[in-house]
């Protein structure tokens, strides 16, 4: 009887394991014989492995990208380094994107908002007065500004006192 039982309650749920495990996690997009399916950011690699297929392939695009920074058990995106032309860098983060995670949630997420921001106001205190503020969704867009004479010198003050302010006050891991 005991048997019976434990068939009958387990019997659910086995099946319903069975039936996840044959599902496809990307909503149809499994390998195929042909190479049809689309390329994406496998879930399984962590984000800094994830980061570093993105930097590789951006660079592979001709925008010069930073490795990915890790602090800790924080992982940043690298960054674009020089003057790389705008729209080289859109079309290069567009063919590129299969590759970048999903952007981060919660604190740490506020946190970097705060400091897009701060970063903005820092620019324009430092002399670049058309300095745009970030979008809702994160990344500042902007461009003209990098014409300004002062931009490079405010650019290394204001990454300097952004990093330090991250440093200071990113939450602790839970």
């Amino acid at each position: 009887m005991r048997t019976r039982l434990l068939v009958v309650c387990l019997l659910p749920l086995l099946l319903a394991t069975a039936v996840a495990c044959a599902e496809s996690p990307g909503g149809g997009e499994v390998a195929s014989v042909d190479g049809s399916a689309a390329p994406s950011a496998t879930p399984s690699l962590s984000r800094l492995a994830q980061l570093i297929k993105y930097s590789q392939c951006m660079r592979g695009k001709g925008v010069p990208m930073a490795d990915p920074q890790v602090d800790g058990d924080l992982v940043r995106e690298g960054k674009v380094e020089g003057d790389a032309d705008k729209d080289k860098v859109d079309a290069a983060k567009e063919a590129c994107k299969q590759y970048r995670p999903p952007q981060e949630g919660g604190p740490v997420m506020a946190l970097k908002q705060d400091l897009a921001r701060r970063f903005a106001r820092c620019m324009r205190e430092h002399g670049v007065e058309e300095y745009p503020d970030p979008n809702p969704d994160g990344p500042t867009r902007g461009g003209a500004e990098r014409e300004d004479p002062q931009y490079p010198e405010a650019k290394q003050t204001c990454d300097a006192q952004i990093d330090a302010a991250f440093a200071s006050s990113r939450p602790s891991p839970s």
